[in-house]
This record gives C-alpha cells, structure tokens and sequence, in this order.
C-alpha cells in the first residue's frame, strides 16, 4: 500500500462561490445578525457563542425568530454565522466541495486547505437531533468546534478539504 499524495483531495469538485452567491451569502449573514440579535456582528467567538445560545434556545422551546418561516431556513441563517465566525476569527473561507458539481455543499476552508466544514449542514444536524453525545443526549457542541478550528491546521491529515463536523 503506498502512502498517499499530501495534495490528494478528499472531495473531487472544488470550487469558489461565484458572485452572485457570495452576494446572497454576505446578505444572509447581515439579515441573520439582525434577526438573531448578534451583539457583535464582527467579533467570531460572540458570533459563535450566540450561535450556541440560539440553538439551544431553538432546541428548548422549538421557536426561533419571526423573520424565518421553517427549520431549514434557520439552519442555513445560523450555519451563515458559524461559518462567518470561522472566517473573521481564524480566515477560513467559503468554498464549494463535493464529490461533483450536482452533489456540492457550500462550506468554509481551513486557511491551508486541509479541512473543511459545510457549516450549514453542520447546524442541521444539529437542530433536528442527528448530533448526539455518549449520553444519547442532543449536542449542541458549536462553540467547542469553533474553539478547535483556531489551530486545526497545524495538525494536517493525508488529505486536503477533509471535513469536520
């Protein structure tokens, strides 16, 4: 077995976001602050504790802000923030990846490339249980994912874009 190529991809497709989404992106999160009531809209760690204090409001009472019509489109707001958080405190990036185009997700990049997190997807399966503990409890473990990524980098794996979360 021979050891594999430190620029070997785990996902096939790569891509950057084009303009228009890095617009819509750039509006979710302005909308999301507001709505979600971010104290500081330019500090990632209030970002991301607020993220957790949110989900685990969401996860209590089952409510969420008016401004937000279903589960789905809170997941893709807060999944806005968490990934913006990562990309103001530690320069993370938006990137699309996937094993092809069709099947792509957007998410935020490790500033070396080695990780990846689809942050959306990351705060659903959060919200709607997938994300369970040993104590078969719901986890809400965003702000401990966001305080891991600070150095995440310095401990690389034999692929790049590898995801976490």
């Amino acid at each position: 077995m021979s050891r594999l190529d430190l620029n070997e991809r785990y996902y096939d497709y790569i891509s950057d976001l084009d303009d228009n989404t890095q617009k819509v992106l750039k509006e979710t999160i302005l909308t999301a602050s507001k709505a979600f009531c971010i104290s500081n809209p330019n500090d990632g760690e209030t970002i991301a504790s607020e993220v957790r204090s949110w989900i685990d409001r969401i996860l209590e009472t089952g409510t969420f802000p008016e401004e937000y019509e279903s589960l789905d489109d809170v997941c893709i707001a807060l999944g806005a923030l968490y990934g913006h958080s990562l990309n103001i405190s530690y320069g993370w990036s938006w990137e699309i990846f996937g094993e092809n185009e069709e099947g792509s997700m957007c998410g935020v990049v490790s500033p070396e490339k080695n990780f990846c997190n689809p942050s959306f997807n990351y705060i659903y399966s959060i919200l709607i249980g997938s994300n369970y503990g040993s104590d078969v409890k719901k986890e809400n473990t965003v702000l401990l994912s966001y305080n891991m990524m600070s150095d995440i980098d310095k401990k690389p794996i034999h692929l790049k874009y590898y995801p976490i979360l």
